[in-house]
């Protein structure tokens, strides 16, 4: 929300943060200037598609191509409010633009190399340190990468699935949302075991998203190796219903929001998203803890003084934190 002064606030979950007038425009110009280089990029992007098509390649959710605004607004905040200039967090951003290819399995290795060849010829590199190969990791699997030009000043990510490794990744978004807000560490801030113990029961239940996604034959060939999880089998059952009751609530919300925007106002304006269709940060904000802190907007519940190995407190003891900010459109 843009007041008066031209600052912004953000509203919902992330009504914690803020910028001044000044940082505010330093943010959406710079949005500005990145969406008059999209339709560009989304052209170079489809002539790559088309020439794997053959290899059955895909392109999903192109119309998200360019990162919301808002989004953006929010990941510069954070470190903004600690006094950083925004244009470091800016620098850093690689996925104001980004881009998903689908490749079937047999043909995923054979199909990430004949892109890899041809944005090469192109002029483009993969950011050093963007390749990261996730397909070992229980909660997810992917090759996301970042490129970058030499004559260039705009970056984009790739990121490379199967379509069920993408299906499954769609499927989790709830739970990585709950994740990357550190609704757990906050609400059991008093006790980091209870805390742990429900962000394992999160992978957990992530994992069983990708239970019956293959991996790709060769796929130890591409990227950096990444493995971010390690699974916990003895995480308690109470715990695991719980979260996925909270998922649910989550994604119902989501579906909510959706369908009332689409029924208000579907169309962006020029300058201002409407909805902004934003599913996840990038990998390394997946792969890390990218959440922002809810210490000022969730008030814990008192813990029991003891629990017994069979007793989980509920998640109901205290207010859920709102994340439906739906509608989500796929993460590119």
């Amino acid at each position: 929300m843009i007041d008066d002064t031209g600052a912004w606030r953000g509203e919902g979950t992330d009504s914690g943060f803020r910028l001044t007038p000044e940082q505010n425009k330093v943010v959406t110009d710079h949005w500005q200037q990145a969406r008059q280089v999209q339709a560009e990029l989304d052209r170079k992007l489809r002539a790559v598609q088309s020439s794997v098509a053959g290899r059955g390649g895909q392109l999903e959710g192109l119309e998200y191509s360019l990162k919301g605004l808002d989004s953006l607004r929010r990941k510069v905040a954070r470190p903004a409010m600690r006094g950083v200039a925004v244009e470091k967090p800016l620098r850093k951003t690689n996925d104001l633009h980004r881009y998903t290819l689908t490749f079937p399995a047999e043909e995923y290795t054979a199909g990430t190399k004949q892109v890899y060849e041809q944005l090469r010829e192109q002029g483009y590199r993969p950011t050093p340190g963007s390749e990261k190969n996730t397909w070992e990791d229980p909660v997810y699997k992917g090759l996301n990468t970042t490129w970058e030009h030499s004559e260039r000043p705009e970056k984009f990510e790739l990121q490379f699935h199967t379509p069920e490794s993408f299906r499954a990744k769609m499927d989790n978004h709830e739970l990585y949302e709950i994740s990357r807000a550190g609704y757990f560490t906050q609400k059991f801030e008093d006790d980091p075991e209870l805390a742990k113990e429900y962000e394992q029961a999160v992978d957990l239940l992530q994992n069983e998203r990708y239970q019956n996604v293959e991996i790709p034959p060769g796929v130890e060939e591409l990227g950096e190796r990444k493995v971010r999880a390690t699974l916990n089998p003895a995480v308690r059952p109470q715990v695991i219903e719980e979260v996925r009751a909270y998922e649910a609530e989550v994604r119902a919300g989501h579906s909510a929001k959706a369908a009332g925007a689409e029924a208000t106002e579907p169309v962006e304006t020029a300058t201002e998203p409407v909805v902004e269709a934003e599913v996840s940060e990038d990998l390394a904000a997946l792969l890390e803890d990218d959440g922002p802190g809810l210490r000022d907007r969730i008030t814990p519940p008192e813990l029991p003084a003891q629990r017994t190995q069979n007793a989980a407190p509920s998640l109901t003891d205290s207010p859920l934190p709102d994340l439906r900010q739906g509608p989500k459109g796929p993460r590119l």
